[in-house]
């Protein structure tokens, strides 16, 4: 096919478009999992907007890599550990998607200045990137941010302190929040589960807290979303797009959106 111009334009076919949904609802599946353990059926085709049977293809396919087990209405993660790992499982998916937006992400950080890091993998594959920009004052909630920037003098590190919850491998709770109202900082790193009519999901009330408050702690904030989380879903709001003073997501996005979003005076920007 050519447009006016005689250009080629290329369309991708309805059966790898399904299946990119289909990977990018399973991954979010997934997600869900690894935040509440278990999930019903008929929740689960509610909140993504599709039919049970749907859900239990998807279940399957899932079963099928060993990450997860279905019982009687509803689906479990075979072994925390191992789809802990997913921590290396959710990593390893998108990406190349996420590539385009962590080297947005960097480029706005400035040596000597406070940032605040969540606990998400989108956050992490920022990591790498740090120690070039130092001096930096790190301040974070997750284990993992610690662990891979300890070996570096130049970089300090503030952990925030609570409920230590393994699946996420991060602090919540209480004693977290009360830590983070207490702490200021220049910039914000963070991403979410679920983005629907512009406004940020999560799916779980703790986590939500805590970024509430760390966002508050920023004088701005940057939130790092690759193109598969835009979708129906979420459970518990976390903010509208519009609060974020970058909002950072690939070239995937889909026309209708991006447009529907600077309607809405989100911060839009897609990284190539």
């Amino acid at each position: 096919m050519t447009d006016g111009s005689g250009s080629v334009i290329t369309t991708a076919s309805p059966q790898s478009s399904k299946r990119r949904d289909n990977s990018a609802r399973q991954k979010q599946i997934l997600d869900v999992l690894l935040e509440t353990g278990s999930a019903t059926i008929e929740g689960l085709a509610e909140r993504f907007g599709v039919s049970r049977m749907t859900i239990h293809r998807d279940s399957h396919a899932l079963v099928q890599q060993g990450l997860i087990d279905k019982l009687h209405g509803s689906i479990v993660l075979r072994n925390k550990v191992t789809t802990q790992k997913t921590v290396n499982f959710r990593r390893s998916r998108a990406t190349d998607l996420k590539d385009a937006i962590i080297q947005r992400a960097v480029s706005l950080i400035q040596p000597e200045q406070v940032l605040v890091l969540d606990d998400s993998t989108t956050v992490a594959a920022m990591l790498p990137l740090l120690p070039a920009l130092a001096p930096l004052t790190i301040i974070t909630n997750a284990v993992g941010v610690i662990q891979a920037l300890s070996p570096y003098p130049n970089l300090k590190l503030i952990c925030l302190g609570g409920d230590y919850n393994p699946p996420r491998n991060a602090f919540f709770g209480l004693v977290c929040e009360q830590a983070a109202q207490s702490l200021r900082a220049n910039m914000m790193f963070l991403s979410t589960s679920i983005i629907h009519n512009a406004t940020a999901f999560q799916n779980d009330q703790d986590v939500v807290k805590v970024k509430r408050i760390m966002m508050d702690m920023a004088d701005q904030c940057v939130l790092l979303v690759d193109s598969t989380k835009f979708r129906k879903g979420g459970l518990h709001r976390l903010a509208s797009l519009s609060e974020f003073d970058h909002v950072l997501t690939d070239s995937h996005l889909k026309p209708s959106i991006a447009k529907a979003l600077a309607q809405e005076d989100v911060n839009l920007e897609i990284c190539t």
